[in-house]
């Protein structure tokens, strides 16, 4: 039990590092520290070496914490990026907001256009040369 604990704590803690499979890498360390607990009692009370157990277990309860914080803050990103786009949303719908993004298209499209005939007229003037 010690070795499939380790094994197990291993893995769960590299998949708890990946932003999409962190869930998996909660249940895998959740599974090897349990397994690391139960295979280090058994390994005491048979007078076995424990490092292997010990080791998963606290592979497991580093993989659990780094798992349970990369929820928190995914869940905290996408919570902000909702929250952003509804302000965006009502900002869009906001008549002065739209009013103000026609007058920056004017300005757009006049400098716009003043910067494609000054490019125009130094294109004629090298040809000319």
């Amino acid at each position: 039990m010690g070795v499939a604990a380790l094994v197990l704590g291993i893995i769960g803690t590299i998949f708890s590092l990946i932003p999409g499979v962190f869930f998996v890498g909660i249940a895998l360390s959740l599974i090897g520290l349990i397994l690391g607990v139960v295979g280090r009692k058994a390994a005491v009370t048979n007078n076995l070496p424990t490092g292997s157990a010990t080791a998963g277990m606290v592979l497991g309860i580093v993989g659990l914490v780094i798992g349970i914080a990369m929820w928190v803050l995914c869940s905290m990103m996408v919570s902000g990026t909702k929250h952003a786009m509804d302000d965006f949303a009502k900002k869009m719908n906001d008549p002065e907001f739209q009013k103000k993004m026609k007058d920056n298209n004017k300005d757009f499209d006049s400098a716009f256009k003043k910067a494609m005939e000054d490019a125009a007229k130094q294109q004629q003037e090298q040809q000319k040369k």
